[in-house]
C-alpha cells in the first residue's frame, strides 16, 4: 500500500479535510472542533462563577462594569472517529480495473486524511458479515497500521451489507463518521444497515464504485453470464433493446439509493472505478461536499 502514492501527493492529501456536517464530541484533544466548551484559545461563551472555578478564567472587564463574576468559555478542538467499511465480496474484485483497487486507494487515502490530522480512523472488512476489523488508531504513528491492514484483504465471498454493517455494533465507540465504500450489489440492500449506523449516532458517507461494463454494457450477441458471488448463470441474448432495459433498471437503482440517502441526511456519490483516483480525490469529492 505504501507505493500507492508518491511525496509530492501525500503531500496534497494534506491540504484537503473530511468534511463533518456536524461538530461531534471526539475523545481525544485533535484540530476539529467539538460542541463541547474546554480551555482552549478561541473564545466561546461566558457562565456565572462557581466556587472553585479557576481565577485565570475570570472575566475582569465584566466585573469591573457590572461587579458580577463571570467565567471565560473556549471551544475545544477535540478529534474525530472516521469508521471506514469497505466491501471485499468477490462482485468488488470484477471490472476493468477492478473495483477493489479503487476501493482501496480511497481506504488508504481517506485513513491517511484521518491519521494525519490526529482524528481517529477504524476500518471493518464487509462481505456476508463483518469479516475483519482494525481497532481504531490515532495520529500519524497509526498509517502504516492501517494500510497494512488494508493491504491483507482479500476480496471473496457473497455479501450481506446490512448483516456485516449490524454486527460493527459491538465494536461501536460512540458517534463518528461512517464512510461505505461498496458497489452496493448486495442481495438483501444496504438500506437497514445503514439505519443502524445513524442508530449508533454515525455520520454516513455512501461511495458506490462501479465497474465501465456495469454502467454502460457493450455486449452484442450471445452470452452465457455468471454470478462471481453465487455462481449462477444466465443466458442472455444481448440485443440494444435488452441493454436499453438494462441502462433503465441501473438508473432507477442509483436514482433510489440516492433518494434514500438524501432523505437522511447522507452523503453519497457514485464512481466509475476508472475514473483517475487524483480527479476522485481531489476534485470529485470535494465537489461533493465530501472532503474540503
Amino acid at each position: 500500500m505504501k507505493n500507492i502514492f508518491d511525496e509530492d501527493f501525500l503531500k496534497r492529501l494534506e491540504h484537503l479535510r473530511l468534511v463533518s456536517r456536524k461538530m461531534r464530541a471526539g475523545k481525544n484533544s485533535g484540530e476539529r472542533r467539538s460542541p463541547l466548551k474546554g480551555q482552549s484559545v478561541e473564545f466561546a461563551d461566558f457562565r456565572n462563577y462557581s466556587s472553585g472555578d479557576d481565577f485565570r478564567y475570570i472575566d475582569w472587564n465584566s466585573y469591573a462594569r457590572t461587579e458580577k463574576l463571570f467565567v471565560k468559555l473556549f471551544m475545544e478542538e477535540q478529534d474525530l472517529l472516521l469508521n471506514i467499511f469497505i466491501d471485499v465480496s468477490k462482485s468488488m474484485s470484477w471490472g476493468e480495473p477492478p473495483k477493489e483497487r479503487l476501493a482501496l486507494q480511497l481506504a488508504a487515502a481517506f485513513s491517511y486524511l484521518a491519521l494525519a490530522a490526529y482524528d481517529r480512523v477504524a476500518i471493518a472488512a464487509c462481505s456476508e458479515q463483518l469479516a475483519a476489523y482494525q481497532a481504531p488508531l490515532r495520529g500519524k504513528t497509526g498509517i502504516d497500521q492501517a494500510w497494512t491492514f488494508l493491504g491483507q484483504l482479500s476480496f471473496a465471498g457473497s455479501t450481506n451489507l446490512n448483516q456485516a454493517l449490524r454486527e460493527y455494533g459491538r465494536f461501536s465507540r460512540g458517534p463518528g463518521v461512517a464512510l461505505l465504500i461498496s458497489d452496493l450489489l448486495s442481495p438483501h440492500g444496504f438500506h437497514d444497515g445503514v439505519k443502524f449506523l445513524q442508530y449508533l449516532r454515525q455520520e454516513v458517507i455512501v461511495l458506490q464504485l462501479l465497474a465501465p461494463e456495469e454502467i454502460n454494457p457493450t455486449l452484442h450477441g450471445d452470452w452465457r453470464l455468471l454470478d462471481s458471488e453465487s455462481g449462477e448463470s444466465r443466458e442472455i441474448s444481448a440485443s440494444s433493446r435488452l441493454l436499453k432495459a438494462y441502462r433503465k433498471k441501473l438508473d432507477d437503482f442509483t436514482e433510489a439509493n440516492r433518494d434514500f440517502c438524501f432523505r437522511r441526511g447522507i452523503g453519497f456519490l457514485q464512481v466509475s472505478s476508472a475514473t483517475p483516483f487524483e480527479e476522485l480525490i481531489l476534485q470529485l469529492l470535494p465537489r461533493a461536499g465530501i472532503l474540503a
